[in-house]
């Protein structure tokens, strides 16, 4: 039996807002199972200049498949001269400190 991600685990709205920042929600748990998904919404959410603001403020699990994938995306975003800005839940957070990691992503808090 193979594992297929759940289809709400991650959201790439195809619209990108006036200010010309594309938003992406991820959610649940990101592993090696659900990492390939994961990296595909930040690869379809980077657009060529502006802003991607990835929303992983609803995500519980966050391995080391996961840092892979947003490394690989922010590799991808300088290339495209966007900002990849990562709010991220305290999991996420907490990875990257210890890690090292944290000062290699524009983090970001959600308002409110």
């Amino acid at each position: 039996m193979t594992h297929q991600p759940d289809p709400a685990l991650m959201t790439t709205p195809a619209t990108t807002t006036l200010d010309d920042i594309h938003p992406c929600t991820i959610r649940g748990e990101i592993d090696i199972l659900t990492a390939p998904a994961f990296q595909k919404a930040l690869f379809d959410s980077i657009g060529i200049g502006g802003s991607t603001v990835v929303d992983m403020t609803a995500v519980t699990f966050f391995g080391v498949a996961g840092i892979e994938a947003l490394l690989a995306a922010r590799d991808f975003a300088h290339q495209r001269h966007c900002v990849l800005c990562v709010e991220g839940s305290r999991c996420v957070t907490r990875v990257l400190e210890v890690v090292g990691l944290a000062a290699a992503f524009d983090l970001c808090e959600k308002p409110g």
